[in-house]
Parts: structure tokens; sequence; C-alpha cells
């Protein structure tokens, strides 16, 4: 039986295997799919529109999605965005080409948004960035990765920036291990989405590793939806 107690540092298979362009296509559309039944962009959508709501009204902004991988939130961002009329440029970024390649080509070319491949510790952005999201990226970071990441998303985003990612426990193992094959979804995605919940962080983990960010606990919101976190800072003031 797995260990719920503790952080599993095994590396996904994604994290690990070559696969071709057109198994990596498939994986990752397989994944937005159960992403997207499992209501996962919710918390992120929810979020961006209390964060709108402290823009000036017309006001353009630029949101960056580290870790974009299909670019399924990225896209449904700007549908999103479009219903309510809002300017928005969207960034994603992700340190594997062939992803970026994929996320492109399922990118309608009016959806207008931008794909790097990078490390986002390495982005030197030319223009200001005002929010910064990730969603399913934390678990695949280790403990001091997080911590530089909070740091890093705290110092780069004027108005805001939220994580969102999976809850550490065993209903949502055990659920993915049910609704996976039930479903027809790659079987690589059943593996790799139960090992991200035994890699996902607990509330008190997420605490410490705020802390060990030095950030103001204050300011900074913890919300669960679904056995999911969503962790997010909003400014009153943005950055210069």
């Amino acid at each position: 039986m797995p260990d719920f107690a503790r952080r599993s540092h095994a590396r996904e298979w994604l994290d690990m295997a070559t696969p071709s362009p057109a198994e990596r296509a498939a994986y990752l559309k397989s994944l937005a799919w159960f992403n997207r039944a499992m209501l996962g962009h919710r918390p992120v959508l929810s979020w961006l529109d209390a964060a709108m709501r402290g823009l000036p009204p017309g006001e353009p902004s630029t949101l960056l999605d580290v870790g974009c991988g299909y670019g399924d939130l990225l896209r449904a961002i700007r549908h999103w965005a479009n219903r309510r009329g809002l300017r928005m440029r969207l960034i994603g970024i992700d340190l594997n080409a062939d992803t970026i390649a994929i996320a492109r080509e399922a990118t309608p070319h009016d959806d207008s948004i931008t794909y790097l491949v990078g490390d986002v510790f390495n982005l030197r952005p030319t223009a200001r960035i005002d929010f910064v999201a990730s969603s399913l990226l934390a678990h695949h970071l280790a403990d001091d990765a997080i911590v530089r990441f909070l740091r890093w998303m705290e110092t780069t985003a004027r108005r805001g920036w939220l994580v969102a990612d999976l809850q550490r426990h065993p209903v949502p193992y055990h659920a993915i291990g049910i609704a996976g094959p039930l479903s027809r979804i790659h079987p690589m995605v059943v593996e790799d989405g139960r090992l991200s919940v035994m890699r996902a962080l607990t509330r008190p983990e997420w605490q410490t590793a705020i802390t060990a960010a030095g950030l103001d606990w204050k300011a900074v919101r913890l919300r669960w939806f679904l056995y999911r976190y969503a962790v997010s800072r909003l400014r009153r003031e943005p950055l210069p």
C-alpha cells in the first residue's frame, strides 16, 4: 500500500521516457481531457475572475503559464477572456520542445497564444508579466525547487500568481485507478496520475514551503477544491 504520510520522489513516465511525437501527443491530449473532466481548470479561472476585478476597465494584462504542457489551460483562459471582453496576452512555457510543438499545433491561430521552450528560472522577460499561473507542475518539482518557484513568482508577477496542484490523499489516488480504465484514457496517464498524487503536497507541506520562501503567510491564500490545492497571491498594488 502507498504511504500517504510521505511525499514520493519517484519520477513519472513522461519525465523519463522519450516517446515519439505521436505517442506524446496522445498522452498529452488524454491528460488534458481527464483534467478537464475533473474540473481542473476551475480553480484557475475562479482565481482569474477575482484578479481581473481589480484591474481598471479595458486595461490589458499578460499571463504566463509555467509548465503549459498541451496548452489546454491557456486555451480555456482565452475562451474565458473572450467571453468577458478582456484584453489578455497569453504566454506558455515548457521545458520540452516536442510538447511545445504539440501545444502550438493544437491551438487555433486566432487564439494568439505565444509558446516558449525553456526553463522558467532562466527566463528574462522583455515585457512585464502581470500574472503567473501554474497547473499540475508543482508535484514534478523537488522540495527546494518548489520554494524557489514561489520566490520567482513573487518577484516576477506584478499583480499576482497561482499554483494549482493535486492533494496527496487516498481518494484521488484510487479514483484515478478506477476512472482511468473506465474512461479509456492513455494507460500511462493512469500510472503517472497515481504517482502525481503521491508526489503532491499536503496542506502542512505547502505551509512549510510558503514559509521557507519567505512569503507573508497572511498575503497567501491556500484553497481546497476536489482534492486539489490552489495556492495564490493577489497584490493590492502592482509591482513597478
